[in-house]
């Protein structure tokens, strides 16, 4: 009789934690999905990297049930920290990850940021034509990355042979201090230091971005990560889009993001959001003809030549889309 007292007590004493003390864990929180800890990396705090400025700012990763951490890297060092497992995405979709895929990195590209470049060759005011520039040093941000493959496929659009030209790979970061210095003569720019440049006296001598067309950002993972962790990638990719929809819906918010991410003043954001307006992608979803331009970019220069590269040999659009039609967007 005793041992059935004390089953019964036991019984109510658990009925009663679990219909108390359950709910309160559940609205302390302790029922909400957990924040998947995520680190992206992004090759300059640039135009191209913004809509990740913002969903940062305006907690909109948080609002998708992600800890993003962004780390600045050079695409080579990107691509190795990837494979290492110590970053999880690669904020840019160009030559460099592309390269990388079809040389044997299981990689893909899953989202595009922009649809054109915005990149200009900007020189030093004693240079007047890009004729005057031949066998002087042009600075990029880096060897094989999106910056010296668009430099020199622009020179060769423009009627110039690139091979005439000394093109050194200095850092994103030490672009403008070179050009200043002398230690360059030109240097490819993008906003908002292209801006920052014009107003110091620097020549505009080339938009490359007229005559180069491929896409400036986006997403790189791995295919382990596609097929491991596809609900993580589409909260990703539907946070990147939701602040890029925003950045376009609202001038001030975005002149903001600018000037506090982007390290800029109010009149060269203001510039910049007005370039970023005009060439930023609308659905994310990877296109054909933007991953196309950059391996006809790639086989211009000698590389891949011969070979006949399928889209999904590069790219992976399969979670963009789903995204982009959750969000409203219209899907070709």
């Amino acid at each position: 009789m005793a041992q059935m007292k004390y089953l019964r007590r036991v019984a109510w004493s658990t009925l009663f934690y679990a219909a108390t003390l359950l709910p309160m864990a559940a609205s302390n929180g302790f029922g909400q999905e957990t924040r998947a800890k995520i680190r992206v990396a992004i090759p300059s705090p640039s135009i191209c990297c913004l809509h990740l400025f913002a969903a940062q700012q305006w907690k909109v990763f948080g609002d998708n049930s992600l800890d993003v951490e962004i780390i600045q890297m050079r695409p080579q060092v990107a691509n190795a920290a990837m494979i290492a497992g110590e970053i999880h995405y690669f904020a840019g979709v160009g030559p460099n990850s592309v390269a990388a895929t079809l040389r044997g990195m299981a990689s893909r590209a899953v989202w595009f940021a922009s649809d054109q470049l915005i990149y200009s060759l900007i020189a030093r005011p004693e240079f007047k034509t890009i004729k005057d520039l031949r066998s002087k040093r042009l600075g990029v941000g880096g060897l094989g990355d999106t910056t010296e493959v668009s430099l020199r496929v622009g020179l060769e659009a423009a009627g110039e042979n690139s091979k005439d030209f000394v093109i050194l790979g200095v850092g994103n970061a030490n672009l403008m201090s070179a050009l200043e210095s002398g230690s360059i003569e030109a240097a490819l720019l993008n906003p908002p230091l292209l801006y920052y440049a014009k107003r110091k006296g620097f020549r505009d001598l080339l938009d490359i971005g007229s005559h180069v067309k491929m896409p400036l950002g986006g997403l790189t993972t791995l295919v382990s990560t596609i097929q491991n962790r596809p609900a993580e990638t589409r909260r990703l990719m539907r946070a990147m889009q939701i602040a890029k929809r925003s950045l376009l819906q609202s001038k001030e918010k975005s002149v903001d993001v600018m000037i506090r991410f982007l390290k800029v003043n109010r009149e060269t954001a203001e510039d910049t959001y007005a370039d970023y307006q005009k060439t930023v992608s609308g659905n994310g979803v990877p296109s054909r003809d933007g991953i196309e331009q950059i391996v006809k970019s790639l086989q211009m220069l000698g590389q891949f030549t011969g070979r006949k590269i399928a889209f999904d040999e590069v790219a992976d659009a399969r979670i963009a889309r789903e995204v982009a039609k959750e969000l409203g967007y219209k899907i070709e």
